[in-house]
């Protein structure tokens, strides 16, 4: 059936394994859909154990930026807050719990260019606050408890994905024509750029649709996104544990797929090993990208 009014839609199916419910906000006196941004501060609120985000932009909550006079840029969407202040009130409850973010190492376009340098610049203040935040309530927690040792990477790490090829296994066709085409043809550095828009939520919930954290997607009367949610009401996440059923299994495959193998830290991302091991990987790949000679 369907029901419909001036601010909501609902939708059923007679069988009762559809369930779509879409509520409206106002802004500014008129109606808008800012259902995927409320979505991800629910689950955002509700995680106990670790978030794993895959994003093309990030940047949000500017009321946290260090320089007063970017605020006015007005991007405030909860999402970095929101992780933030979940790191942080499990910081002060001493309790373990992981964000692993991933990023293109710059959003589309030319890097160099204003437009994605000014992204870049909207990402780092986005970033910095964060850690900022994190970095005060770990030194609190740490003037309580003596001995204890805890860095921000422990609680948050942002990644980007690239490759390397060796001259040897090259697919370049003809000759360097222009300067940035030969500076390529000697470090063989490429960015392998992530398009995709996922939250996985302690393997418990994925949200996966075209909405970036930014403004633009989130706004709700911008650009017009889709979202959906997935989760299964036989496995949950409980205080002591994840779910391994099939959100498990996929973030499973998407983690050795990213890392070149599989691990069995990886099926407790909250745990400091597998904190420890992916900045590891991380640390590793970094090197041979920075390095003189290029390998595969």
């Amino acid at each position: 059936n369907e029901q419909n009014t001036e601010l909501s839609r609902r939708f059923e199916s007679t069988s009762g394994d559809i369930n779509f419910t879409r509520v409206l906000d106002y802004k500014k006196g008129r109606p808008v859909d800012s259902s995927i941004h409320t979505t991800m501060i629910h689950h955002i609120r509700r995680a106990k154990h670790f978030i794993y985000i895959e994003s093309q932009y990030f940047m949000g909550s500017s009321f946290m930026w260090s320089n007063s006079s970017d605020r006015k840029v007005k991007c405030n969407n909860l999402v970095p807050a929101e992780i933030t202040l979940k790191i942080c009130s499990k910081i002060a409850a001493g309790e373990k719990f992981t964000v692993y973010i991933l990023l293109p190492m710059w959003p589309e376009g030319v890097a160099g260019s204003k437009q994605v340098q000014d992204i870049l610049y909207w990402q780092r203040s986005t970033i910095e606050s964060m850690f900022k935040k994190i970095h005060a309530a770990l030194v609190h927690r740490m003037q309580q408890c003596n001995g204890e040792s805890i860095e921000v990477s422990d609680y948050l790490n942002f990644y980007s994905l690239g490759t390397r090829e060796a001259p040897s296994t090259s697919i370049r066709l003809g000759i360097p024509s222009s300067k940035d085409e030969r500076i390529l043809a000697i470090t063989r550095r490429h960015p392998v750029y992530v398009h995709s828009k996922m939250m996985i939520v302690d393997d418990e919930v994925a949200c996966i649709g075209s909405a970036n954290i930014n403004q633009r997607s989130l706004d709700g009367c911008r650009d017009s996104e889709i979202m959906t949610t997935y989760w299964h009401e036989d496995y949950l996440a409980t205080d002591e544990s994840i779910p391994h059923h099939d959100i498990h299994g996929y973030r499973l495959h998407i983690w050795a797929s990213l890392a070149g193998f599989m691990d069995n830290s990886f099926r407790n991302p909250n745990d400091r090993e597998c904190v420890k091991l992916m900045n590891s990987i991380a640390q590793r790949n970094w090197e041979i990208y920075l390095a003189e000679e290029s390998v595969d």
